[in-house]
């Protein structure tokens, strides 16, 4: 834990030169009491994402947005008002193109020493800024002296815009106008965005997300898909001919785990993500947690209708044999002193092929190969001090009225969740 001493010290070097730029709607409160909260929220989302890559043309970090307002720092002051005159110049083109779009911003731009984190800035700098910006009529940018002089002033055209007294504060703030109108145009080739701006909670949220998702996939293919493919003489490897399918859960479960931690990295480093993205992974959450649900239906509750959901639907062409207990043998030949090829693992499948009984056990043979087979034992014979126990079981992969039961239910689940992501205001 940091005592008060060093923590003073981080601080003290985190505190760095830095330029915030302001933005806010001009009578806000008109365009949602007017619109209507979804109408107006919708307009709201298309303003930032017309403003949110103007910032990031410019260099500038977008650190929050405040309901209707934007804040944002630059490194570089000129860049922090060439970033403002580009926002107006982008929403007074929208404002041309279509009358709809009505809204006006007013800009606010400061330079001073902050306390620059990660995902945030404190300090006077942006007390001071949020202070220009309110100042500020509908189209204008007003910058502070601090930041005027630190920029290229032959660049612009900025008039006196008189002073700022601040509570506090004994000296007044010189602020200046810069005439955007006629500037030359800063936003050719900056596109309106097609993502959205991630708060910290809604990357945990998201985390959420990708969880239920790899559940989804995991089941799907755990259950279905591996079996399909197998049946049809194919595997996920390049499509190669397969008649072993391997017990997935050890690799699958590591997969998913770095999966999971690779996601959380990215997620809590990016502060965009793209409207598609966000609305497929809310489809397999819903699609997630109506498998999870129906499956636990399924296993809890003893329905008399239920009996007809495991009648099949379809049977695999190939028999399978399933591997029910950890280190079962596999055999060059249906003999227990026979040449050991592996020790097999619980949950692995192979495709069946003959069977033969030697002293009253059962061995299932088995294709390793296309050339190659091998033998398993079906159980261990009971003797003295040790019960009969099975080994391995033989079936066909079936998919019963269970599973297209849960496969509507999971389609439609995602179909819900892709179709009701909505956007939550910051």
């Amino acid at each position: 834990m940091l005592t008060d001493k060093s923590t003073i010290e981080v601080i003290k070097k985190s505190r760095k030169l830095v330029t915030i730029l302001f933005s806010d709607i001009e009578h806000s409160t008109r365009h949602w009491e007017r619109r209507g909260d979804v109408d107006a929220r919708m307009l709201l989302d298309r303003h930032n994402r017309l403003l949110f890559p103007v910032i990031r043309k410019f260099r500038g970090k977008i650190i929050k947005t405040l309901g209707d307002a934007i804040m944002a720092s630059f490194t570089d002051p000129h860049m922090a008002l060439r970033a403002g005159i580009a926002i107006q110049q982008r929403l007074a083109e929208e404002r041309k193109k279509d009358p709809y779009f009505s809204l006006r911003t007013r800009i606010g731009i400061h330079t001073g020493t902050g306390i620059v984190e990660y995902d945030d800035i404190f300090g006077d700098v942006v007390n001071v800024a949020a202070k220009v910006e309110s100042s500020a009529e509908a189209n204008q940018i007003l910058l502070t002296r601090a930041t005027a002089a630190r920029i290229k002033q032959n660049q612009f055209t900025l008039s006196p815009a008189g002073d700022l007294k601040l509570i506090g504060k004994r000296k007044h703030i010189s602020l200046s106008s810069c005439e955007w109108e006629q500037h030359e145009s800063l936003i050719l080739n900056i596109r309106p965005d097609s993502i959205l701006p991630l708060l910290k909670r809604q990357k945990f949220e998201l985390i959420s997300y990708v969880c239920m998702t790899l559940f989804a996939l995991f089941f799907t293919y755990q259950y279905y898909l591996r079996f399909i493919l197998a049946d049809a003489g194919l595997s996920l490897n390049g499509f190669k001919y397969t008649v072993h399918i391997p017990s997935d859960y050890p690799l699958v479960l590591v997969l998913q785990a770095l999966t999971l931690m690779a996601f959380t990295y990215y997620l809590l480093r990016i502060d965009f993500i793209s409207r598609a993205m966000l609305r497929l992974l809310s489809g397999f959450f819903g699609a997630g947690l109506a498998l999870l649900l129906f499956a636990s239906f399924n296993h809890y509750l003893d329905l008399p209708f239920k009996k007809r959901w495991h009648e099949p639907l379809y049977e695999s062409k190939h028999t399978f044999v399933e591997i029910l207990k950890d280190k079962t043998p596999l055999k060059e030949k249906p003999n227990s002193q026979s040449v050991l090829i592996s020790i097999l693992p619980k949950n692995e499948f192979f495709i069946y092929k003959s069977s033969k009984t030697k002293n009253g056990l059962r061995w299932d043979q088995v294709k390793l190969s296309q050339n190659k087979t091998g033998w398993i034992p079906n159980k261990i014979l009971p003797a003295y001090g040790v019960a009969e126990e099975a080994l391995s079981k033989t079936e066909k992969f079936s998919f019963k009225y269970y599973d297209l039961y849960g496969l509507i239910t999971g389609i439609l689940a995602f179909i819900w969740g892709y179709m009701s992501f909505r956007i939550r205001p910051g």
